[in-house]
């Protein structure tokens, strides 16, 4: 078997690893601090040798921007496409964490707080827990598939050679990151609105008897029926984050879409 190298075809290549380099910074799981930055890399280096010959390139169109200006510059942009495509799916997750967090400060877990092996920071219990079955049903139903599946797609709604993005990518990002607090408000509806209620009930319960000790009654009352509540809405939750990460592949074409002009 014979391999016919050019330098075309090795400039295309560090341009194909370059877009999965950022891709493979800000997705979920590989984004994380604890995942070494070896490991990233060579995830890069992997996926590149596999999408490499998949790809369609202008030679032609490419040999224009050979300058190591304009390649360095062309490097940049693939970084960038790369990490679009990983923040539009990690925006997702922040949603899904955002509504644990609500649920925790309604219950009186607001202090409570355990590290997030991801992220490395402290979060709440409730959030931790979304996170985590969140990452299951995303590996689960093959949601990492259709992301992979979407990053070749873009070699052809984004071709190597295109120069610059559309301005619009930049607004459709922040629309997406705008429609965080919305996930989250769907992913723990239920639960907020009962604890909502319950807390309206316990404070006309203290304006009714005042002499009752509302804090050692509410706290307890609160704790009981959020657990009882995240246990009964479980079903709901799972299929709202199947039908989350089902979409993801129709969205990130959408984004591409828009990108490419």
């Amino acid at each position: 078997m014979q391999f016919n190298i050019t330098s075309e075809k090795i400039l295309v290549f560090w341009l194909v690893f370059a877009r999965l380099s950022g891709l493979m910074m800000s997705v979920p799981i590989l984004s994380s601090s604890s995942v070494p930055i070896q490991i990233k890399l060579a995830a890069s280096l992997f996926f590149s040798l596999i999408i490499f010959p998949l790809i369609n390139y202008n030679t032609q169109a490419l040999s224009l921007s050979t300058h190591w200006i304009l390649y360095t510059l062309t490097i940049g942009k693939e970084i960038i496409i790369g990490l679009s495509l990983g923040y539009i799916i990690n925006f997702l997750f922040v949603g899904i964490q955002l509504a644990g967090q609500i649920i925790d400060f309604q219950m009186g877990f607001g202090m409570a707080r355990v590290i997030d092996p991801q992220s490395r920071v402290q979060t709440s219990l409730t959030s931790q827990f979304s996170n985590i079955l969140a990452i299951m049903i995303f590996l689960g139903i093959n949601a990492h598939y259709a992301l992979l599946k979407a990053m070749v797609e873009s070699f052809n709604l984004i071709p190597l050679y295109v120069s610059s993005l559309h301005p619009q990518l930049f607004h459709s990002i922040v629309t997406l990151a705008g429609n965080i607090f919305a996930i989250s408000l769907k992913a723990g509806a239920p639960i907020i609105i009962v604890l909502l209620l319950v807390q309206i009930s316990i404070g006309i319960m203290n304006r009714i008897i005042p002499q009752m000790n509302i804090f050692m009654v509410s706290l307890p009352l609160k704790i009981g029926i959020g657990l009882l509540m995240i246990s009964l809405v479980m079903p709901y939750f799972l299929h709202f984050l199947v039908e989350l990460f089902g979409n993801s592949y129709q969205n990130l074409l959408f984004i591409l879409k828009i990108a490419g002009g």
